[in-house]
Formats: C-alpha cells, structure tokens, sequence
C-alpha cells in the first residue's frame, strides 16, 4: 500500500515496506554491471527498521543541474527540518525513548519529488509544504494502523 501526498511544490509517496530504488533496481537486474556488487551489498546490509527516503528531481529536467542540486538540498533539509518537528530524527526514529507504543519508527521508503514550481519558491514555503505532508502522511499512516488494530480485536 503506498501513500500519496503531494502539493505545488513536492510530492511525497510513502510505502510501509522498505522498497529498492528505481536506479538501484536497474543496478540489480544487471549482474555483470561493474557497481553490482557494491549496490547488492549496501541493499542486503541496509536496516529494514528505518526509514529509508530520497529526494527525486526527475520533474526537473529542463533546469540546469546547478539548480537542481540547489533544489534537491533544499528540499532534503525541509525534509529533515519536517521530521525533527515530528520528533523523528533523520532515519525515522523517535527522537526521545517512546514513553508509550504511541510514538513508534516512522518506517517503509518515501520518496519525496520536487516539482518544478519549487525553483521559484521560498525556503520557508518548501519547508511548509514539507510540513504539511508529512503530517498528512503520519496520519494516514496512524488511521491504517487504527484500522488494522480494530480488525484484530473484532475477530
């Protein structure tokens, strides 16, 4: 189940399994590819409880890449900004031990993509946007969790 969320400036899709990158995938499917080992063995060492994220500029094509790196960074610090007002750190762990289960990992892959209206945007507006659509999807992921623990004590 993948989650969608998305503004004029980014777009986040959130998955609760941990999920293999596109590039990554092309890497793997190559077996006599020169870097093949090196991806397999990051893939098969990488720890399934965190969050594993990326920032993708693939909307950005027609931009210079001086601007697309300017803006990939500043969406990841947006990013991680969000995260830490979550109370998450930048992996997806809750920043103090969870008193309660209330406040587990925030784990799966989400891949947050930048959309070319970002270029002309503040800093403070894309860390706005980042804001809002994490939170949208801590919710959903909260309600899915909610949903599965009522199916649980109803059967």
């Amino acid at each position: 189940m993948k989650f969608l969320a998305s503004s004029s400036n980014l777009l986040f899709r959130y998955s609760p399994e941990p999920v293999i990158p596109p590039v990554a995938q092309r890497y793997l499917g190559s077996p006599v590819h020169p870097i093949h080992p090196k991806i397999a063995y990051m893939y098969e060492h990488r720890d399934p409880t965190t969050l594993w994220w990326r920032v993708s500029v693939s909307h950005l094509n027609q931009f210079k890449r001086t601007i697309r790196s300017w803006c990939a960074r500043r969406a990841r610090i947006a990013f991680q900004e969000a995260l830490r007002r979550q109370g998450y750190d930048k992996l997806g762990r809750p920043l103090s031990p969870p008193i309660s289960m209330e406040k587990q990992a925030f784990l799966g892959s989400l891949e947050v993509t930048i959309r070319p209206s970002c270029v002309h945007q503040s800093f403070e507006a894309v860390q706005k946007d980042a804001d809002f659509l994490l939170q949208g999807i801590l919710k959903q992921r909260e309600r899915r969790a909610e949903r599965s623990k009522n199916r649980g004590r109803s059967s």
